[in-house]
């Protein structure tokens, strides 16, 4: 058994809060389990993953997620699969959000010092 004391610090990315569950563990190059907080009033970057199957799991909060050209509203409870390749992003609006992300590989790998994230241009 391995008992960790002090919990992840969150790491900014974009407008994501994003705290690894998985870092410093046997599974942080097999898996990556984010905890990932939006504040209220934001617009993240369209980006895909194009290694990394996805599932994010709606903690608390309610938000717009578009994946590709499809816009769903996500609210606690909710589980939404995202493809390696698709293009999604999140807007909250007078809530944040919180949710719990699952990729595999992890899409921070700070081990191998990779990070499996491009953003659309909009051009």
């Amino acid at each position: 058994m391995n008992i960790h004391q002090s919990t992840p610090l969150p790491i900014k990315s974009d407008i994501f809060y994003v705290t690894q569950v998985t870092e410093g563990t046997l599974l942080e190059d097999v898996v990556g389990a984010d905890i990932v907080f939006v504040e209220a009033h934001q617009t993240s970057q369209i980006h895909r993953h194009n290694e990394s199957e996805t599932v994010l799991y709606i903690l608390q909060g309610s938000g717009i997620l578009q994946v590709n050209d499809q816009k769903v509203q996500i609210k606690a409870g909710l589980q939404v699969c995202i493809s390696k390749g698709d293009y999604h992003g999140v807007i909250t609006s007078s809530h944040s959000l919180t949710f719990l992300s699952i990729q595999s590989p992890p899409i921070l790998n700070k081990k191998n010092g990779t990070l499996d994230f491009e953003k659309k241009d909009l051009f």
